[in-house]
C-alpha cells in the first residue's frame, strides 16, 4: 500500500496541484486554471477516449452476429471461442472499453484532494499543500492562492448550481452517446441508467469542493464535443435528447453503426463461405471409401 500510495502521489496528486497552482498564478484566476486543467486532462486522455468510444461502437454492431452465434452453438465452451474469434476479427478489446472509465477514478480523487488542499482554508491545508509544490520559487510565492470564481468558492461546496449543472452535462453527454437499443429490455435498462447516473453524480458534487464539480461539468462539455466530432458532425436530435423520441440525439453515429454492422457481416459473410467450401470429414471419408472401391474394381477386373 505504500508503493501505491507514493505513486499516486508522486505521479498524479503532485502533479495537479502544481499545475493548479501555476495555473492560478499565472491567470490570477482559480476557475480559469480549472478550465485549463480539465483541456490538458482531456487532451491527455483522448487517446483512450476514442479507443472507448471505438469499442463501444463496434460491441453494438457485433450484437447481432453474438445472437447469431448463441443460437448456433451450443456448446458453451465451442460458443466462447466463437465470439472471442468475432471480437478478434472485429478489433475489439475489452480493455479499450474500459481503460477510459477506470482511469477518470483515480483523476477525480487527485483533483479532489488538489482543490482540497490548493484553495483550502485552514492553515494545515496551507501547510500540506506546500509540501507538495516542486522546489520553484514562483508557486511558493504565489501561495495562498485566490479561491472565488463567479458565485463559487472552489475549495467549498456549493449545494444547487453546481449539482444541478453536473448532472445535466453528465445526462446530455449520455444520451449523445446512447444508440437506439434493439430489445425492451434494453430500453428499460438504458432508460433507468440515463436517470440514475446524472442524479447520482449530482448528489455526490452536493457535498464535495466545487472546484470539482466545475471540472466535471467541463470535462462533460467536452465529452460531448469530441463525441459530436467522433461520429462525423451532422444534425442534433433534440426531441430525442428530452425523450419525445427513439431516435438517436446524433442521427449520424446510426450511419456510423449501420457501417460498422456492414463490416461484421462481411466477416460473418466471409466465414460461412469458408465453412462452405471446406470438405467435411463425412463427405472427406465417403470420397475416401469410393476411391478404395474404385481401385479394387479395377484390380478385380486385371
Amino acid at each position: 500500500m505504500d508503493l501505491i500510495g507514493y505513486i499516486f502521489n508522486t505521479f498524479l496528486i503532485d502533479p495537479l496541484v502544481n499545475l493548479f497552482v501555476m495555473f492560478t498564478a499565472l491567470t490570477g484566476n482559480a476557475g480559469l486554471a480549472v478550465i485549463v486543467v480539465t483541456v490538458l486532462i482531456r487532451l491527455a486522455t483522448m487517446p483512450l477516449t476514442f479507443r472507448q468510444m471505438h469499442t463501444q461502437r463496434m460491441m453494438a454492431a457485433v450484437a447481432p452476429r453474438m445472437q447469431e452465434i448463441q443460437k448456433r452453438y451450443k456448446d458453451p465452451r465451442r460458443r466462447s471461442e466463437e465470439q472471442m474469434k468475432l471480437y478478434r476479427e472485429a478489433g475489439i478489446s475489452f480493455q479499450g472499453c474500459f481503460s477510459s472509465m477506470l482511469l477518470q477514478m483515480p483523476i477525480l480523487f487527485a483533483l479532489y484532494r488538489t482543490f482540497s488542499l490548493a484553495v483550502g482554508e485552514t492553515p494545515e491545508a496551507l501547510i500540506k499543500v506546500s509540501e507538495r509544490l516542486y522546489s520553484w520559487s514562483y508557486l511558493r510565492e504565489s501561495m495562498p492562492l485566490p479561491a472565488d470564481f463567479l458565485w463559487l468558492h472552489l475549495g467549498r461546496p456549493d449545494p444547487l448550481f453546481i449539482p444541478v449543472l453536473v448532472a445535466a452535462t453528465t445526462y446530455v453527454s449520455q444520451k449523445m452517446a446512447t444508440m437506439p437499443p434493439v430489445d425492451e429490455r434494453q430500453r428499460a435498462q438504458t432508460g433507468m441508467m440515463n436517470v440514475l447516473m446524472p442524479l447520482m453524480f449530482g448528489w455526490f458534487t452536493i457535498n464535495l469542493p466545487s472546484g470539482l464539480g466545475l471540472y466535471w461539468i467541463l470535462s462533460g462539455i467536452a465529452q460531448m464535443v469530441i463525441q459530436y466530432a467522433y461520429v462525423g458532425g451532422g444534425p442534433f436530435n433534440w426531441r430525442a435528447l428530452i425523450g419525445l423520441s427513439q431516435e438517436p440525439v446524433l442521427p449520424r453515429a446510426m450511419e456510423v453503426r449501420q457501417a460498422q454492422q456492414e463490416k461484421v457481416k462481411h466477416l460473418g459473410r466471409a466465414e460461412e463461405e469458408a465453412a462452405r467450401e471446406e470438405p467435411q470429414p463425412q463427405a472427406k471419408e465417403t470420397g475416401r471409401r469410393r476411391r478404395r472401391y474404385a481401385s479394387g474394381r479395377r484390380r478385380g477386373r486385371r
